[in-house]
């Protein structure tokens, strides 16, 4: 029976039945415990010293360290188990079964065998007594057994059941019910079958009939041990021997983890045959290859044959074996676990292929061990080549092209910017790549961006939008910016944008529009022009007509005394014919001139129109109060008309006898400017709001009081709409006339 020898070693002195005996390595017996000074009759000083050759009867001895031993007579971990005869000092001669193993020591010198001796003569005797003359062993034999892990059970010639320990009982569960001692092993068997407690035994009675021949014959003339499935998760080593006197002796070993671990071996080499990469399996010690799964064979061109046992540096065309073992020194020391590294590899042909290595140490190996992983990446590095040659030719079209291109994740995290970009944002490239790009939207556009990217959808993916920018160095520009949102399995994953500077064609546009305004407005003074050369200076004409008519009249009666006068009116009407002529032609020049917009201060416009008016101020006693102020990007010229038309207006028409007050107010915000002029005058009917801004229209007839021609007002508005903004009469003031001028705010 072989025990392991951390066991011997503490039942060699404590509680181990059986005689055990130490040898040094010239076969001098050193060491003997009370058990062996018992059965073999010396006195402890003199057994010590003996050799261990004359313990046996004859010549062959007992194996000394250094003998060699047959296949058959080896067991596990070194030990040897074989039948011999010992001669005792009193002459008797004992059959014995000898275990022998090696005694390990730290160094040769120490080194040694030691033999544990079963006395089977007495155990014989023991047995040949007969069981129902002793129904149990003795005390310590079975105590003994018992605690052994193994099954272990003593057939007599008869085939009956002499002897058996726990284990032998439990292993066999469905055996359990029927073992006994006086039993025969046929008998036990078909009990257990008759019971159905033993299901592989079939269900019929030749079925089972068979079944048992065959595991009589198995028991009867017993062979090589083997394992036996004896449940669903359970397996057991069978070994059965026979002795010189026909008794049989049954060992049953569990040997589940090992069958398990076995499957795990083999399912693990399975998986590692049909792996892609190259795995292998190195001794560190000489670097000779162990194993090399069939990825590596196929792609290497060698059997396994032909690997195993090779130096892993002679498939390395890279470096010399010298460089190899420099670099997998850290490895081999444990200073690092991991290594990995680019080589070439060559195969038995002679080609030679780019491989991809990764070793690593297996620490809880039963010997160092190294594991490396290969993979050849001939063809990966073909593509990444392309893929780099794809990416420099991308870089360089994107750099030729004038466009902003950005890449984003969907919360607008920037993963790419061209130089074009980063130079728009005077920011490096590799600064911006990490910030969202919404940090470059000016905060009033920032919602209706961000609004548009979240209506992206994998059916609309791509929208385009217009606005407005401004580079680092503070100057506007337009752009047009289309974003891609990439879809995958509908998630979006990227953002794809591309800005192009539309400044020119914007503008163009806006003067298009702005011409397409003036000429509308032109056609619209067209119209207004024609209506009034057809109406307005009929009337004139009629009347100059009218009185030429009656002084050709007075003429051809002989009357003079009303010459003159109807000359007078002829004179007066060609006046007036006169004025509203040039009324024309200033609203003309004024309202439809190409304006030139500039940024100034409001008060600065207010202070020359007020100025050019002084005189008309002076006779009115008219006042002016400006409480605020703004900058405004418009037509200065034009503005101060405008102002000024207002003012003049506020003077005409105001009470008698009250001095005039003018009061200027403005407003900002985000878009526009509101400026408004209020006076204390007369006031104006809210139901003529929109009229008194027509061309030559007058709400007061007698021109005596109220002169003019009636195109003050209607030039305001030509101007305003100029600017592309609009005046208008404020109908909710009570104590006079206010005017209400509003401009945008950032002008043309």
């Amino acid at each position: 029976m072989q025990l392991p020898a951390e066991i011997l070693a503490k039942a060699l002195y404590d509680t181990f039945p059986d005689p055990v005996l130490v040898t040094d390595v010239d076969g001098i017996i050193v060491a003997a415990n009370q058990a062996a000074v018992t059965l073999l009759g010396y006195a402890e000083p003199d057994i010590l010293g003996m050799e261990q050759a004359k313990l046996e009867t004859s010549a062959e001895g007992l194996l000394s360290p250094g003998q060699t031993l047959s296949a058959t007579e080896k067991e596990a971990a070194g030990w040897v188990r074989r039948n011999a005869r010992l001669r005792c000092k009193d002459g008797r001669v004992l059959a014995v079964e000898l275990s022998q193993g090696p005694l390990s020591a730290a160094d040769a010198a120490s080194a040694g065998t030691v033999m544990i001796v079963r006395d089977l003569t007495r155990l014989n005797q023991e047995l040949k007594t007969g069981w129902n003359d002793r129904n149990e062993p003795e005390p310590f034999l079975r105590s003994a057994l018992d605690s052994v892990s193994h099954g272990f059970a003593i057939y007599d010639p008869a085939d009956r059941l002499v002897l058996c320990n726990t284990a032998y009982r439990t292993m066999h569960a469905d055996f359990t019910a029927a073992i006994e001692l006086g039993k025969t092993f046929e008998e036990i068997l078909r009990e257990t079958i008759e019971s159905g407690r033993y299901p592989q035994a079939g269900s019929t009675p030749e079925v089972r009939q068979a079944w048992i021949l065959r595991q009589l014959d198995i028991h009867n003339n017993p062979g090589e041990p083997y394992v036996y499935q004896i449940s669903e998760d359970q397996w057991v080593q069978i070994e059965d021997r026979v002795t010189e006197d026909n008794y049989r002796v049954g060992l049953r070993a569990d040997v589940t983890d090992l069958v398990r671990a076995k499957s795990e071996a083999e399912r693990l080499g399975f998986i590692l045959e049909g792996v892609a990469q190259e795995v292998y399996l190195v001794r560190p010690k000489d670097r000779s290859i162990i194993y090399a799964n069939k990825a590596a064979r196929d792609n290497l061109q060698y059997s396994m044959e032909e690997l195993r046992g090779m130096d892993a540096r002679d498939l390395n065309a890279e470096y010399r074996p010298e460089e190899i073992s420099e670099k997998m020194q850290p490895l081999i020391l444990g200073k690092t676990k991991v290594l990995q590294l680019d080589t070439r590899h060559r195969r038995k042909d002679g080609s030679i292929y780019v491989c991809r290595i990764r070793v690593q140490r297996m620490e809880n190996a039963p010997e160092p061990m190294m594991l490396s992983l290969g993979e050849d990446i001939t063809e990966r590095l073909e593509i990444e080549r392309a893929l780099d040659r794809k990416q420099t030719e991308f870089e360089s079209l994107v750099r030729s092209l004038p466009d902003l291109i950005s890449r984003a994740h969907p919360d607008t995290t920037l993963t790419y910017v061209n130089e074009n970009y980063a130079r728009f944002t005077g920011c490096k490239a590799e600064d911006m790549v990490g910030r969202k790009f919404m940090e470059f939207i000016p905060p009033e556009m920032r919602p209706d961006v961000m609004k548009k990217i979240s209506g992206l959808t994998p059916e609309r993916p791509m929208k385009t939008l217009e606005r407005q920018m401004q580079d680092h160095a503070g100057e506007k520009y337009w752009y047009s910016w289309t974003n891609l949102m990439v879809f995958k399995e509908g998630e979006p994953v990227e953002l794809v944008s591309v800005g192009r500077d539309v400044t020119d064609s914007y503008q163009a546009r806006e003067r298009i529009a702005h011409q397409t305004q003036e000429l509308a407005m032109r056609n619209d003074a067209l119209e207004q022009f024609a209506g009034i050369v057809s109406h307005d200076l009929k009337a004139p004409l009629r009347q100059i007509r009218l009185f030429a008519d009656m002084i050709a009249e007075d003429v051809g009666a002989g009357k003079t005394d009303e010459l003159e006068m109807l000359s007078a009116h002829i004179s007066d009407r060609g006046k007036a014919m006169e004025q509203m002529i040039s009324s024309l032609l200033e609203y003309s020049q004024l309202a439809y001139r190409t304006i030139k917009p500039t940024q100034f201060n409001l008060s600065d416009a207010v202070a020359e129109a007020w100025s050019n008016l002084v005189v008309h101020a002076s006779e009115a006693k008219a006042r002016l109060t400006i409480e605020s102020d703004a900058e405004i990007n418009a037509d200065f010229n034009l503005m101060v008309q405008l102002l000024q038309n207002l003012f003049a207006n506020s003077m005409k028409y105001s009470v008698v006898g009250t001095p005039v007050v003018v009061r200027v107010d403005v407003e900002t915000s985000d878009t526009e400017v509101s400026i408004a002029v209020a006076d204390n005058g007369i006031g104006i009917d809210p139901a003529q709001a929109e009229r008194i801004f027509g061309v030559f229209q007058r709400l007061h007839r007698d021109e005596l009081q109220y002169s003019g021609s009636g195109l003050g007002l209607a030039l305001c508005r030509r101007i305003a709409e100029s600017h592309g903004g609009s005046i208008a009469l404020d109908a909710s003031f009570q104590r006079g006339a206010r005017f209400v001028i509003t401009l945008p705010k950032r002008g043309l």
